[in-house]
Formats: C-alpha cells, sequence, structure tokens
C-alpha cells in the first residue's frame, strides 16, 4: 500500500494501465485521470495530478516507500510492434502473453444514477469523431485523428435517421454535429460516458478514449474504430472492434458507407 504509481499523459494511456493493477497488488496512483482508478479494488487512493504535482513535492513523496513513474512511450515502444498494454506490462514485469483488456469499476450509486440516463437516451449510439485532447475543430491536416465535419455528420444522419438510433456525441460541449442527443441538466464526464458505452448499441469512432473504454473487461459493446495509420493499429486497437485504416494515407477519409455497413455488422452481434 505505500508503492506510488505516477502516471502522465492522455486518458487512453490511463485506462490501459488499469491492466496491470491487479498483479501489483494494493497501490496508490497519481493521475490526471483519478476518476479511472477511483473505484478499483486494488487502488488503495488516486491522487490528482493537478493538485498532488510531482516536481517540488519532497515530503509527500517521502512519504511512499517506492514511487514508480511509469512512461510506456519508451525506446522500445518506439522501436518494436507492441501493443502499449503489454509495454506497460513489460515495465511492470507482468506477463504479456494475457488478453489485451482493461479494467474500469463501477459503484452501486453510479449504476443507479446511470440508468435514469439510459432509459432517457433509449436505443443509442456513442459516436467521437475529435480527439478530448484536440482543441481545434480543424482536422483535415496530415497525423489528425479527428474525422472532417463533413463525413462526420453524413454518419450522424443516416446512424439518427435511417438506423432510428439516438446518438450521443461525446465530449461536445458545443453544437458542432445536428441531430445528435441532448441530455438535459446533466454535465456528462468521461467517466460517465465510459460507463453509458456498457449499455449503448455501439460505438463509431476514433482513435481516442471510446476505443479504449470498450476494451473494459465488463463491457461487451462493440464498435467501428477509425484509424489514420496502420502502424497505430498494432499499437492501440483491440480485436473486438471493426478497425478501419483511412483510404488517403494519414488523413482521415473514409467512405462513409462502408463504415456504416460495418457498423451493421456490429448490431448484428
Amino acid at each position: 500500500m505505500n508503492d506510488l504509481y505516477v502516471l502522465r499523459g492522455g486518458i487512453g494511456k490511463n485506462i490501459c494501465f488499469t491492466s496491470c493493477i491487479n498483479h501489483l497488488g494494493k497501490i496508490n496512483i497519481m493521475s490526471s485521470w483519478p476518476k479511472v482508478f477511483k473505484n478499483h479494488p486494488n487502488v488503495n487512493f488516486c491522487y490528482d495530478h493537478e493538485y498532488s504535482p510531482i516536481i517540488d513535492n519532497i515530503s509527500f513523496l517521502n512519504k511512499f516507500d517506492n514511487v514508480y513513474d511509469i512512461e510506456p512511450y519508451d525506446p522500445y515502444f518506439h522501436k518494436n510492434k507492441t501493443h502499449l498494454i503489454n509495454n506497460f506490462r513489460r515495465l511492470c514485469s507482468i506477463d504479456q502473453n494475457e488478453e489485451i483488456y482493461n479494467e474500469i469499476y463501477f459503484n452501486e450509486n453510479e449504476e443507479e444514477d446511470i440508468q435514469h440516463i439510459v432509459s432517457s437516451l433509449d436505443n443509442y449510439v456513442l459516436v467521437q469523431f475529435i480527439g478530448s485532447d484536440e482543441q481545434s475543430t480543424e482536422t483535415d491536416f496530415i497525423g489528425s485523428r479527428g474525422l472532417i465535419k463533413e463525413q462526420a455528420q453524413k454518419i450522424v444522419d443516416i446512424l439518427n435517421f435511417d438506423l432510428k438510433l439516438n446518438v450521443l456525441n461525446v465530449y461536445s460541449s458545443v453544437d458542432l454535429l445536428k441531430n445528435t442527443a441532448k441530455i438535459e441538466k446533466t454535465k456528462l464526464d468521461y467517466m460517465n460516458y465510459a460507463h453509458l458505452l456498457k449499455y449503448a448499441k455501439g460505438f463509431i469512432g476514433i482513435d481516442s478514449s471510446l476505443n479504449h473504454m470498450s476494451a473494459n473487461k465488463f463491457c461487451d459493446t462493440n464498435g467501428v474504430v477509425l484509424w489514420n495509420d496502420e502502424n497505430v493499429i498494432e499499437r492501440f486497437s483491440y480485436d473486438k472492434n471493426i478497425n478501419m485504416i483511412t483510404n488517403t494515407p494519414r488523413v482521415m477519409r473514409f467512405d462513409v458507407y462502408e463504415v456504416i455497413d460495418n457498423f451493421k455488422k456490429i448490431l448484428k452481434k
């Protein structure tokens, strides 16, 4: 219980680390995404990186027997074809032959609260076309993970009008897309979306948080994930989903109807 693991980076990296926790005993974590870990049975406490910074915090850090600063984007990861989860496992001396999965827990109160939203949405699908760490709505450039608005809107319209599904656009603080579901008087955070994914009919998204949330071993929901490069797929994808590579190398361009056809396969499962 006296070990502290310091995690940096985006929510996807932090979710992936949950696959290691059951092998590490009872631990403490410092993260910018503390809610990911708060219900995990093997996490004693998760410190918010914003309020407990690692720099110039000597007296705090010395209260722990060991402090591990875990960075999976290391030279080994860049030089080898390995999944991010397996590189976390390698760094923590854990067997890499296990199934690729994450572990996100929800308590009884959270389960009760989410059911009200699930009931209000009825049949719904989650979509994510811009990463939660991308501030600009301009996505049509080399290396972007975001889908251009024109294609994103076409996908939403088909899901909504043709497939008769409510479409919840995650992390959307402004109405970038029309014909998406609105939840009155409720501001959703990243853990709400992870929880809602569990009860969704499926999802369509880019290489970002929904992709990683879908690999929660307590979530059976599958989706279509859009990628800008095949090498990225090897490092961050999950076999449970249908993974599509852009038609234009390193620029996010897709055949909308092919995306929808693949999503229909998800609905039939």
